[in-house]
């Protein structure tokens, strides 16, 4: 028997073909075509699903051997009811996606906010597997979570629990897409640290940081201030430094709160060096650790882009 796991991107629709042992075995994937109204990014889904049964490199019988079928959205969603509540950038909102894919499969259908599949997908297979409570913080555009305990994901009376990126953790700091004020992710995200690397550069003409990105501030990335650093451009120390304090805030805020076992940290940032991130962080974390005789585990995940997929196939074990 399989899973199949969608994992619902602005850029790309991906589809993956999982095992009982949670393994992923075959994917697929196609542009996600903005142009297109919800029924018609809902049609792409359940065609990539099944050419992914018929043409992927295992093939199988889709009507016997799929267990069950999970979708992984950007935003929102209500599995009792099979729909997407609201999405980001995505014309997806107010969606019945269940009524639609079982109109073709006869398997159940889940559904799950992208991060919480995320964090499903590295408790079964990856760097959390055999850890609980677990907790992934995804690292981006804005500040994903997820949580899994006791092997059931936690997301809240209503779905939309462990939004992490919304914790106000500068109160009356910068407005965010949320319209609060001081959320996490205004602080703690890659786009955060873009926005703090380019004001760095603003106020330091000499710093090593133009020579990176060509003098242009529009080529400014996450990276930048971490390829200065190593460098030893103290601007970038300088921001590298301010930017992990605000990351290891929130991360302090989860310990006290929730103590899991591990945190594992996702996202694009998570492929910096451990000298520069991991090894900081845990320091931070640790001093600031109510129980500092039980210590949560910070670590890197490890399935990149596939613990979505993995994540959203195994949805039916975890909600």
């Amino acid at each position: 028997m399989y899973y199949i796991g969608i994992d619902v991107g602005g850029t790309n629709l991906v589809a993956g073909l999982v095992d009982t042992g949670a393994h992923l075995v075959s994917r697929m994937s196609i542009p996600a075509d903005r142009t297109k109204d919800a029924d018609g990014l809902i049609q792409d889904m359940i065609g990539l699903t099944v050419r992914l049964c018929e043409e992927g490199e295992t093939r199988i019988d889709r009507q016997y051997d799929i267990k069950a079928i999970g979708i992984g959205i950007p935003g929102q969603v209500d599995n009792r009811a099979g729909t997407i509540v609201k999405t980001v950038n995505m014309p997806l909102s107010n969606t019945n996606i269940r009524a639609a894919f079982q109109t073709v499969w006869g398997a159940p259908v889940f559904l799950g906010n992208d991060a919480n599949c995320a964090a499903l997908g590295e408790y079964w297979a990856g760097a959390a597997r055999g850890c609980d409570p677990a907790v992934m913080v995804t690292l981006g555009t804005g500040v994903g979570g997820g949580m899994v305990s006791g092997g059931r994901l936690f997301d809240g009376f209503a779905g939309s629990g462990m939004e992490v990126g919304h914790m106000i953790t500068h109160a009356g700091g910068r407005l965010c897409t949320c319209g609060n004020r001081g959320c996490w992710e205004q602080y703690g995200s890659a786009t955060a640290l873009i926005h703090q690397t380019i004001e760095a550069m603003e106020s330091h003409p000499d710093s090593l940081l133009w020579q990176i990105c060509g003098g242009d501030l529009k080529k400014v990335e996450g990276r930048t201030a971490f390829d200065a650093a190593s460098q030893g451009d103290a601007v970038a120390s300088g921001v590298l430094e301010r930017y992990r304090e605000h990351v290891a805030v929130g991360l302090i805020s989860l310990v006290n709160m929730l103590q899991p076992e591990i945190i594992c940290i996702g996202g694009g940032i998570s492929n910096a060096s451990d000298e520069m991130l991991m090894n900081p962080l845990r320091k931070l974390v640790l001093a600031g650790s109510y129980d500092k005789g039980n210590h949560t585990r910070i670590t890197r995940a490890t399935l990149g882009n596939d613990a979505g997929i993995i994540g959203a196939a195994l949805l039916c074990r975890s909600i």
